[in-house]
Parts: structure tokens; C-alpha cells; sequence
């Protein structure tokens, strides 16, 4: 298997370097011990759905803030700028908020580790991990098994991964990993930046649990001009080259669809981005907060979802 499955070789392919090596912030060493004190009582509720017959918050938490992958476009400070910001104590009021207004799941990648919700576990939290997770070194499947050994409720292939393996023909390989997760009796999913890969996957009748696509309107400024063709865009600045052409494909399937990229990086509020996605036919939508944004974004999904003008049913 070619290494430019490896995260840090896709990274370079894809114009990302800036945000995707994170440097572990210094000034994390310097804080505090997160308090061991247990959870506050929540102090509100999500409309909820379920995959594989588990019940997930229709929103979810996305791991990038805290992780530090910026994906600030021309910006090479932002990363270093966010894992400064997102200190140790920093994180755990961050799924503290989050938790107690609702929110009962987050999604990170498995070889960042999970000891910022390990420490919340501690504290008497219920929050579910999805554990993103791509090839190692030698295109096998150790991460699975890592993110199985660390508590992971959902597993899915990485949406880099997954694009790589549709490109080499290689839907075996995809196969096998959802094979693999859902004989840990952990849910399986497979993600994807580009549609052509979930489609493919769909076609080859992939037995997964759910799938996660980007999905967002081009109504911002930097959206992807005639030409700018990629996944990814050209500078980052696009991350669902296609979202009409997203909505109808999975109009027809059957399998919960969880959106992410939904405000393309930053550029889209999260009034429009959440209202958006629902209304295109996402069952869940994931999203990166900073401990301020919480209670807010949780407020604007709720209308989000209150105010949902819909064709595709509801699979979750």
C-alpha cells in the first residue's frame, strides 16, 4: 500500500500543511489538572436520532478545534493559535458545555488520542467517541484496534483514506476495514470529501452503518470558481465541490448521513450551515466549537431542526 495513505503524505498532496501537523501548546503544560469535581445537571436537550439502534445528539462535536487542524486557508498561525488557546482545562469546560446543553457525541481522529474525554469519562460523562481512523505506515488496520481499546462507540475511515482507496480502485480495502470495526461490535462508517467515492461505495453494497459527506452551499466568498474542480479546493477553501449533486444521490439512501465541513471551514455561519445541511438531508451534523460557541450552536440547531423544510425521510 503507498504511503500517501499516511496522514502526514496526504497532508503535503492536499495544500494542508499548515494545519495539519499541530504542535502540542506549550502553554497546555503550564495549566492546571482539569477538575475532577463531577459533571454540572444538564441544563437542556437535543432532538436526538440513532444509528445501528444507538441514540447520537443530531449534533455533534467535531474534534479539529481542539486538535488544532485549522484549515485557515493562507492563515499559518491559526493552528498554533487554537492549541494555544484550547488548553488542557480549556478542553475539558468545552465538553463539560457541550454534554450538559446536549450535545452526546464528538468525533476526533484516533491518533491524536482521546485522553481529553478520557479525564471527562472520569468525571462521570456519557459522551460517545467517534474515532476517525485511516492506514497505518504499512496499510493496516492497527488503528482500528486502537481506537476499539479506547473506548470508541462508532469507527469510521477517514474521508482522505476513502477518496485514495476509490482512486486506486481499491473498494476491497474499504470493505475490509467496515468488516473489521463491525466485528468489534462497534458501529462503522465511511466517510467521504468526494462523492464519488460514497457513491461507489454504495454500489458495491459496503455493509456500513452510516456515511459522513461534506455538505455546504458555495454562497460564501471564497467558494470554488469555474475550473477549481477538487475535493478540496484549490486553496482550502472548498470542501463540497458538488452539494446539489450530494443531496440528490443520497436522497435514495437508506443509511444515516452525517455532514461535516458544513460551514466550508469557517466561512458559513452556523445558522445558515446547520439549516442548510438538515434541509439537504442530513440526519446529523458535525461541527467544531470553541467552548464560547457551545450553548449558541446548540441554540441554532435546535431551530435549525425546528424549522426543517426537507424531502429526504429521516434515517436516524
Amino acid at each position: 500500500m503507498s504511503t500517501r495513505l499516511d496522514r502526514r503524505a496526504f497532508v503535503k498532496a492536499t495544500v494542508l500543511a499548515s494545519a495539519a501537523a499541530p504542535l502540542r501548546a506549550t502553554a497546555e503544560q503550564q495549566v492546571n489538572v482539569p477538575p475532577v469535581a463531577p459533571l454540572p445537571a444538564a441544563v437542556e436537550s437535543l432532538p436526538v436520532g440513532h444509528i445501528a439502534s444507538v441514540e447520537f445528539s443530531r449534533l455533534i462535536l467535531g474534534g479539529n478545534l481542539i486538535s488544532g487542524y485549522a484549515h485557515s486557508r493562507d492563515l499559518p498561525y491559526v493552528a498554533a493559535l487554537m492549541k494555544h488557546y484550547n488548553t488542557e482545562s480549556r478542553v475539558a469546560a468545552t465538553l463539560e458545555l457541550a454534554e450538559t446543553h446536549g450535545i452526546t457525541a464528538m468525533n476526533s481522529y484516533v491518533m491524536d488520542g482521546n485522553q481529553d474525554l478520557q479525564a471527562h469519562w472520569k468525571r462521570g460523562g456519557k459522551m460517545k467517541w467517534f474515532a476517525q481512523v485511516r492506514l497505518d505506515l504499512q496499510g493496516g488496520f492497527t488503528q482500528v484496534k486502537k481506537a476499539v481499546d479506547l473506548g470508541a462507540v462508532a469507527i469510521h475511515i477517514t474521508g482522505d483514506t476513502t477518496d485514495a482507496l476509490y482512486e486506486q480502485g481499491d473498494l476491497d480495502t474499504i470493505a475490509r476495514i467496515v468488516d473489521l470495526i463491525k466485528s468489534q461490535k462497534v458501529i462503522a462508517g465511511v466517510a467521504g470529501h468526494g462523492l464519488a467515492a460514497i457513491q461507489a461505495c454504495v454500489k458495491a453494497n459496503i455493509d456500513v452503518d452510516f456515511y459522513q459527506k461534506t455538505l455546504h452551499t458555495h454562497d460564501y466568498p471564497s467558494a470554488p470558481r469555474p475550473g477549481e474542480t477538487g475535493d478540496l479546493g484549490l486553496y482550502d477553501n472548498s470542501w463540497c465541490k458538488d452539494p446539489e449533486e450530494v443531496a440528490d444521490f443520497l436522497f435514495n439512501v437508506k443509511k444515516p448521513f452525517i455532514a461535516f465541513k458544513v460551514m466550508a471551514a469557517g466561512a458559513i455561519p452556523p445558522q445558515r450551515a446547520f439549516q442548510y445541511a438538515f434541509d439537504n438531508g442530513a440526519d446529523f451534523v458535525l461541527a467544531g466549537m470553541f467552548d464560547w460557541q457551545v450553548a449558541e450552536d446548540v441554540k441554532i440547531a435546535k431551530e435549525a431542526l425546528a424549522n426543517v423544510k426537507r424531502t429526504r425521510r429521516w434515517c436516524g
